[in-house]
């Protein structure tokens, strides 16, 4: 895509393009962007683009290479070869050939005599060293129509314009380029000058799949997920508590994003996803709150859906993974009063009924959830809420204590698994002090 935001005035574009007949590319070069950003600038100030056969009479009407007409008849009546000339001025003996028409001079150099030309020798010069039929005329000292005829008495194909360079670039280069590189056309045609039509016909012909539109946008490389299901229940929680995930450019991409004022929860983030993908950091807003965005390719598709799948319910190590994760995002673990507690707090009441039964399944009876009227609080960034906030909050020594335990080896948060120590020692300090029932 062109980019839209550089900056050529109208006027500007104007005389360059019209009154100076140059071309986009030379235009595209002199304001350093692509080829596409002029013709974006042209369709919005509705300068008509120049046709195919205008570009071509343009083209041709230019003399880039000064070769005076008598010099030139001269070398060439004195018998000077067209490939000795040709060096002479730096140009093509196809050049040479082409303004000795222009001069009206005759190219017919047979003078009557029979060429024997084999089938082989003109395969070899024609297809595999790839000389043109003037240069090849040259060297058998004939007439172009006389290599032409040989062509077609030998059944040898005429090649098409593009074949002249066949081999370039190279599917070594290609695969360096636009596989491991990741260049795009754009920026092959502008480093090496291969056309895009060239390099797409190229990855074609070397079997070499183009990227969609979609993986043309990824710049930096990404991983698949892992496989591993605790990671993955983990993950999913993490999610539900503090990510926003969505599809974007044609579902290639998964995009999670959050915002947040603590910094080790931008490191979880970073940690959590930074093998996968690149992680994005803004700078912190006037309000300390800082941007954090990572693009994941498709194997993350699970975290599109907030929904808890089943088997994480069905299962006691995915469930506390799952739950270590949701922590992680929305609980915390204090000590208030001198007592150890844990809550998790969401606007999600389904969610939160959820995670209290299955507790109370595994024998970690809950107290009742919370409901807190914030339909009307407004964040100071300017949010407001449309909803109530609902919360389970444990602090029975028992029930706390296996909680801990089973939620220590998946917690990550790094503040989260400083206090889940200091709880668990809060705990065992009270026991000491006032004894402890048997769990």
């Amino acid at each position: 895509m062109g980019k839209e935001n550089i900056f050529i005035p109208k006027q500007e574009l104007e005389r360059l393009y019209i009154t100076e007949k140059m071309p986009m590319s030379q235009i595209a070069k002199k304001f350093g962007c692509n080829h596409n950003s002029v013709a974006i600038k042209m369709k919005k100030y509705e300068i008509k683009p120049r046709t195919t056969s205008e570009s071509v009479k343009l083209f041709a009407k230019k003399d880039k290479i000064n070769i005076p007409r008598e010099k030139l008849l001269k070398l060439y009546k004195e018998g000077v070869s067209l490939e000795k000339i040709a060096k002479g001025y730096g140009c093509s003996i196809t050049t040479i050939m082409r303004r000795l028409r222009k001069y009206g001079f005759s190219l017919k150099r047979s003078g009557g005599k029979r060429i024997s030309i084999k089938k082989r020798e003109l395969e070899n010069l024609y297809l595999k060293q790839k000389l043109s039929s003037y240069e090849i005329a040259e060297k058998f000292g004939c007439c172009q129509a006389t290599i032409w005829k040989k062509l077609k008495e030998f059944g040898i194909r005429a090649r098409k314009p593009y074949e002249l360079k066949s081999r370039i670039p190279s599917k070594r280069d290609l695969i360096k380029l636009y596989v491991k590189n990741k260049l795009s056309t754009w920026e092959i045609e502008k480093r090496y000058g291969y056309s895009r039509s060239t390099v797409y016909r190229k990855l074609r012909k070397y079997g070499i799949n183009p990227r969609t539109p979609a993986a043309s946008h990824i710049i930096y490389p990404r991983k698949n997920f892992s496989g591993d299901l605790i990671e993955k229940a983990y993950l999913i929680g993490f999610r539900i508590g503090d990510l926003r995930v969505r599809k974007i450019w044609n579902g290639d991409t998964i995009k999670a994003d959050c915002g947040s004022t603590k910094q080790e929860q931008i490191e979880l983030i970073k940690s959590l996803f930074n093998e996968y993908g690149h992680v994005w950091i803004s700078k912190p807003s006037k309000s300390g709150k800082i941007q954090v965005e990572v693009g994941l390719n498709s194997s993350f598709s699970f975290l599109i859906d907030k929904k808890v799948p089943n088997w994480i319910i069905d299962n006691k190590k995915y469930f506390f993974s799952f739950l270590a994760g949701f922590i992680d995002a929305e609980g915390s673990i204090k000590i208030y009063n001198n007592q150890a507690s844990l809550s998790i707090g969401n606007y999600d009441l389904p969610l939160l009924k959820l995670i209290k039964k299955k507790l109370g399944g595994f024998g970690l009876e809950c107290p009742k959830i919370y409901e807190s009227d914030t339909s009307k609080y407004v964040t100071p960034d300017g949010y407001g809420h449309n909803q109530n906030y609902f919360s389970l909050r444990m602090t029975k020594k028992s029930v706390l204590f296996k909680l801990l335990n089973l939620l220590e080896p998946y917690i990550k948060h790094e503040r989260r698994v400083k206090d889940l120590k200091v709880a668990k020692s809060n705990i065992i300090e009270r026991n000491k002090k006032f004894g402890v029932r048997k769990w």
